[in-house]
């Protein structure tokens, strides 16, 4: 059974907790439309368009742009954004791994945040190298957001924080689920069907961030990982969570800031 994850119940909070800051978008804009040598006739593809935060700068620049994703929510968020905005932005709610374009259609495509989502991601990755055209240029990140930290203490107590989740998950027998691919596995396939990788940095910016608020991020399932985790387990397990961290960091406002990256892998010499 394929399973793809659809952003649906967070579509209205996806920009405010997914999003770039307004000066980065136009950076991270910048930064692709020069990776790829655009030209007014490129025309860009991709799948899991969601909201438009990669789409809607460069569609608003006057580039042809199709994108695909299986959630309505999310383009009804994305067609919002461009109310009364003259563009070439096709949308197409359906299914990544059965596109419904032509072979060699596109001259970029992207994917930002998918592949983790999309059990059967390979057919995905198979039906995105059939409409991207000779030659043509795949921009793949599998993250919302790549973070550094300002110290190696702040990484360690980042890491701490995710791993007693996981733990206290464990022991209600119920862990994180997984529902598609890791970075590595997408590299790996990339590279074994011949294709070149360069990863290049987009964008860095500062997020601010307290425990309080990292709290509340998982207390309010932001997350997707989080979704499949029934009430009944999800209840006591988060508020587990919020007593063991009270405990160990002190204070609802302890610092857990972090600078973050938009980290983009060039596949190149593949379709």
């Amino acid at each position: 059974m394929t399973t793809t994850v659809s952003f649906d119940r967070v579509s209205d909070i996806y920009d405010a907790t997914r999003g770039f800051p307004p000066e980065i978008s136009e950076q991270v804009t910048d930064f692709i439309l020069n990776l790829v040598s655009s030209t007014p006739e490129t025309n860009f593809y991709e799948t899991g368009i969601g909201t438009g935060r990669i789409a809607v700068p460069i569609a608003k620049r006057g580039y042809s742009y199709t994108g695909i994703d299986v959630s309505e929510k999310m383009l009804a968020e994305l067609h919002q954004k461009l109310e009364g905005v003259s563009h070439k932005l096709t949308t197409v709610q359906g299914d990544a791994t059965a596109l419904p374009f032509e072979d060699n259609s596109f001259d970029v495509a992207l994917t930002v945040h998918v592949f983790h989502l999309i059990s059967a991601w390979k057919q995905a990755l198979a039906e995105i190298r059939r409409v991207l055209k000779p030659g043509g240029i795949y921009l793949y990140s599998h993250g919302q957001a790549n973070a550094t930290v300002p110290s190696e203490d702040t990484h360690l107590q980042r890491w701490e924080f995710l791993q007693h989740w996981r733990a206290i998950l464990d022991g209600y027998g119920h862990p994180l689920p997984r529902y598609g691919a890791t970075q590595e596995e997408v590299l790996t396939e990339l590279e074994a069907q011949g294709a070149t990788l360069e990863t290049v940095i987009a964008a860095k910016w500062p997020f601010k961030q307290t425990l309080g608020k990292l709290l509340e991020n998982y207390e309010h399932k932001t997350q997707s990982a989080s979704w499949a985790i029934p009430d009944e387990i999800f209840v006591p397990a988060v508020r587990e969570l919020r007593e063991w961290a009270l405990e160990r960091f002190g204070s609802l406002d302890y610092d857990f800031s972090e600078e973050r990256s938009f980290k983009i892998v060039v596949v190149r010499n593949w379709a």
